[in-house]
This record gives structure tokens, sequence and C-alpha cells, in this order.
């Protein structure tokens, strides 16, 4: 995909005379022309996109009304954009009591731990139960990079994806995890004993997210004190 973007080229004429005249007006803004400012585009790879095109969705408000449209989810912005009979887009607003089910996929807000800082973001749910596995689709964008000298190769800007694993437990923010044993058994505290039992005669790998389901599905039918360590 491109985008816009401007560079300025700035160019001093030396009158030679007694006094300098001063480029542009007399309020101090000078013209694109007078800057000598021009425009072209640079390529920019990857998408802010999970899927660029907009699928059929539906969107879910307090879990009755519903209403259909098309829709695609922004990464980069953590946005799920409408688009109606019109071509117009507009944004879904950002509410734990509204869902929007994209092509198949849910996307659920929900509050998490960030920076040591509570934040509210789309994330789809993998799984049900009160601890429940979250994925949180999202890009972040690269700026271009040029070469220092005739060795490195030139880096076109690019939205790369940097998507995140989660644990929540009931209303309680969502947790960050690595997909490995030590980090989940970490979160999940309690049952330890259990849980590894459970990986051991499942033969369960905990860098693979489907293991990590089956694990979280047992660890829903436990005696555990639902808490978030």
């Amino acid at each position: 995909m491109y985008k816009l973007f401007s560079f300025l080229f700035l160019m001093t004429q030396i009158v030679l005379s007694q006094s300098v005249q001063p480029i542009g007006n007399s309020s101090g803004l000078m013209t694109t022309a007078q800057m000598g400012m021009s425009y072209y585009e640079v390529p920019i790879e990857g998408t802010p996109y999970v899927n660029e095109l907009f699928k059929k969705g539906t969107t879910i408000i307090n879990g009755n009304y519903k209403n259909d449209g098309l829709m695609r989810y922004n990464a980069y912005q953590d946005a799920i954009e409408i688009k109606n009979e019109n071509g117009s887009v507009r944004t879904l607003l950002r509410r734990e009591n509204i869902i929007a089910n994209i092509d198949g996929t849910m996307y659920m807000v929900r509050n998490y731990k960030s920076m040591g800082q509570i934040k509210a973001g789309y994330f789809n749910p993998l799984n049900e139960g009160y601890t429940r596995l979250l994925l949180k689709p999202k890009k972040i964008f690269l700026q271009a990079e040029n070469p220092e000298n005739g060795y490195d190769v030139y880096k076109p800007a690019k939205y790369m994806d940097v998507s995140l694993y989660y644990i929540q437990q009931g209303d309680h923010p969502a947790i960050e995890i690595k997909l490995n044993k030590k980090s989940v058994l970490k979160l999940l505290g309690g049952n330890s004993d259990n849980l590894k039992k459970y990986i051991k005669q499942n033969d369960l790998n905990l860098r693979l997210q489907e293991d990590i389901i089956r694990l979280l599905n047992y660890y829903n039918t436990l005696d555990n004190d639902n808490t978030m360590l």
C-alpha cells in the first residue's frame, strides 16, 4: 500500500543588494511553492488491518440488538471500521457491551494490564469459562531506514504484526503471557500439581495455543479460588 509523505526542501536566495528580502508575506507564512515542498508516494509493506477487505459482520449490543454490515479490524489503531451502503466508513464505539463478529471471529472489549496501567482494547476470546485465553491482534508501524553506508540495505516502512496473548479470569484485567509452561503455570498459581499432572498425562505443549486452551478448560473444572495472582 502507499501513503503520502512530504519532504521539505529549503532554498535560500541571496540577493546582491544592500538588503535581503524575506521569504513569504508579512504574516510570516510561506506557501508550499515558496518553501519548495514536493509530494510523492513511497511504498509501505504490510497493512494496518487484520484483513484489508471488508467482511460480513454483526454487531451485538447488550447481548440482544444485532446489526449487520461490512466490517474490518484495524490492528494498528485498535478499531473496528464499518462501511455503510453509501460506501462511507465509520468507527464502532469501543464499549464492553458491544461485540463484533467479523466473518466468524469475535472481537470483544476487555480491560487489560499494560505498562502498569489498566487499558481497554479489543480481544479475540479463544475459549469459554471463567479463565480464558485471549488474543490481542496488534500491529506497529516501523519507519523506513536509509542505509548509512554502501553495504547496508534500504529498509522500507512497514506494518509489523506483534499480536499478544493474555489470560483473563472473570472481570479482572487480562494479563499478558508468553506461550510457555513457566509463564502459564505462574499465572494460574493454585492447583499447580494437578496442572502439571494433566500436562504430563496429555503430553501438552504449552507453546501451542490449542494445548493452552485444553489446559485452561481443565483448569476451569477444578476447585479454584478464582483470583488472579
